[in-house]
């Protein structure tokens, strides 16, 4: 089932989009419209070029040119997807989403309540283990308290990740809940309760688990003195699923952002104390193996990885899952919904494993914050060449069977190695502790993996989702024609459809998608073609457009100018527009075919557009 559009844009229409922006950047009332800072993390300026028109509902920054709706504000800065952005936005504005496409309606809409019915469980648990913790003056509470002040960890940081306490055996939970009108089967479907009808978390400190959007979902807890287990985590539950979830990351999602880099921990005291100390771009694992989730949704905010597994056995076989779960990622097909093998690829170049002799938490009672930003940059290794080198290290001191089984694990190795330099060294290095030679562990390399990394760079941000670029004449006049299209609908919505007469020609000119200068202005054509006449709303309720959504600001500023200034104010001056593109459209095409008869045609056709242009632009 999808939500339907009618949802979508009462969700549009009842969304703030100052309130929203505001979650991300100032913003200063400037006439009719507000303006601030950029919000995108990878566009920093000291002069405000980013702004916010609340009567359209649109936002558009005239340094970096991206913009859209409140809808493409939040899938851009929390990397959400589509219906992930509209959900959230429903609930701040109190939307009651309605959706189609098959399934049970009526179904769909009491999961909807239940699942609501859990949210606030769980967020009224937060509230009152968090108060029991902070101002409850009982023995628990205060070894609880007295516990976290052991561990270096400040009041702000109990308070900012709202910390708490579940009384063993206590009724006042209970009747806290009882009081907001919450029913007992929310507390069960929440994971709240033990099988045997009591608190689940009784005895322990609480650590609340949030989603991407900053919604409670569960709960991670830590026993007092020597219970077992030592954590608990909530249950499975239907919105809580500890493979797709990371500790911490509402909290640090903006840091994260910035950074264009993650820390991945094992222990939520390590995201804590790093957060304290300055270091806020670390998340944990809860209790799991990094997955192929996990890696996607960094994957939407940074450009490197950082691993901090604890120096044991069992940190050393983290490292070893979360290579195979790059492997994995790497073998996926892409979907619609995400290229999941290119994000995989770039994540695999930047997988970087720091270790220290500690877990973090320890490590940082005992060292300045800056020894360890000084260690992230000069002592973080690649995750392929961490295993590998250990790897071969235990080879140097394993018998001849040993190295035997090691050599096929060591050569793919070896074969997913695209740092040339790093490629001989591994060559030689392999060589020497299996005792064979160089050229029994030379490997054929995959295109992709015999790439330098700056040209595997170059191509990643070829492919990447950049701002458009507009370096020739015939891009220039697909821009300026397109932002006429939009700026003046009642002279080009009849030629859009018909085509435009003009002089010394027989048929009408019809502008197609191949005149425009790139792929995406051909695909904006298309859409505005399609909503020939109709106003940008219209246009942006196109799900053809949401990718397309950062060239279509770009448009629409080009739009407001023209309107503006008063140009293109009739339909010749329409016509003309439309001319000059195409003689650019068939220019490029005669420098491109090589069939000399094409070359001639292509002339030919050329001078009959300049005279026709010229026709046009004698006529008043």
């Amino acid at each position: 089932m999808r939500i339907s559009q009618r949802s979508i844009e009462d969700v549009r229409e009842a969304a703030n989009i100052v309130e929203v922006t505001s979650e991300f950047t100032a913003l200063r009332r400037q006439g009719t419209r507000f303006s601030g800072l950029c919000p995108y993390p990878d566009h920093q300026e000291k002069t405000p070029s980013f702004s916010v028109s609340p009567d359209r509902g649109f936002y558009y920054c005239f340094g970096c040119q991206r913009g859209g709706d409140a809808i493409k504000l939040l899938m851009d800065l929390k990397s959400l997807d589509f219906a992930e952005a509209v959900s959230y936005l429903a609930e701040r504005s109190g939307v009651e989403l309605e959706f189609e496409g098959g399934g049970d309606a009526e179904a769909a809409k009491k999961r909807a309540g239940r699942r609501r019915a859990i949210y606030r469980a769980l967020a009224a648990a937060a509230i009152y283990y968090h108060k029991y913790l902070l101002k409850s003056s009982s023995p628990e509470a205060r070894a609880a308290r007295e516990y976290l002040e052991g561990r270096g960890l400040q009041r702000s940081t109990i308070e900012e990740f709202r910390l708490g306490y579940a009384l063993r055996g206590g009724s006042g939970f209970f009747q806290a809940v009882k009081k907001l009108g919450i029913e007992r089967s929310s507390l069960e479907a929440a994971g709240l309760l033990s099988s045997r009808g009591g608190e689940r978390f009784g005895g322990r400190i609480t650590f609340p688990i949030s989603d991407r959007r900053g919604r409670i979902v569960g709960f991670g807890a830590r026993a007092m003195g020597d219970a077992q287990p030592k954590y608990l985590n909530s249950p499975e539950t239907e919105i809580f699923n500890k493979r797709d979830l990371l500790y911490g990351f509402p909290q640090v999602a903006q840091a994260v952002s910035r950074e264009r880099a993650a820390l991945i921990v094992e222990g939520y005291t390590d995201v804590l104390m790093l957060y304290q100390s300055g270091i806020k771009n670390a998340v944990a694992t809860l209790g799991t193996a990094t997955t192929p989730s996990h890696l996607k949704t960094l994957s939407g905010y940074v450009d490197r990885i950082y691993m901090l597994f604890d120096p044991d056995a069992a940190g050393e076989r983290a490292l070893e899952r979360a290579d195979a779960t790059v492997q994995e990622l790497e073998g996926t097909k892409a979907t619609d919904d995400a290229d999941a093998a290119v994000e995989a690829t770039r994540l695999k170049l930047d997988l970087r494993v720091l270790r220290l002799s500690a877990d973090p938490a320890d490590w940082l009672l005992e060292h300045p914050a800056e020894e360890f930003r000084s260690m992230l940059k000069s002592q973080a290794m690649p995750l392929l060449e961490y295993i590998f080198r250990r790897k071969a290290e235990w080879a140097r001191g394993a018998d001849a069977t040993e190295r035997s089984r090691t050599l096929p694990e060591i050569r793919n190795l070896i074969k997913r190695i695209d740092d040339p330099v790093f490629y001989g060294e591994a060559v030689r290095l392999a060589a020497e502790t299996l005792g064979v030679s160089e050229e029994v562990l030379q490997v054929k390399r995959s295109r992709a993996s015999a790439e330098t990394p700056a040209r595997a760079q170059r191509r990643s941000a070829r492919s990447s989702n950049r701002s458009p670029n507009y370096g020739n004449p015939l891009q220039e006049a697909g821009r300026e024609t397109l932002a006429a299209i939009l700026a003046r609908p009642e002279y080009s919505a009849e030629p859009l459809r018909q085509g435009v007469r003009v002089p010394g020609l027989s048929e009408p000119l019809m502008l197609l998608p191949e005149d425009f200068g790139d792929e995406d202005q051909a695909r904006v054509f298309a859409v505005l073609k399609e909503h020939a006449g109709a106003n940008m709303s219209a246009v942006f309720s196109d799900e053809r457009a949401r990718p397309l959504m950062d060239l279509l600001m770009v448009i629409d500023a080009e739009a407001t100018r023209i309107r503006r200034d008063d140009l293109y104010p009739s339909k010749s001056s329409i016509r003309e527009l439309w001319l000059r593109l195409v003689i650019l459209s068939r220019r490029r095409s005669q420098r491109e075919v090589e069939d000399y008869d094409e070359k001639e045609a292509l002339g030919r056709e050329i001078r009959s557009l300049e005279g026709a242009l010229r026709a046009v632009s004698s006529t008043p």
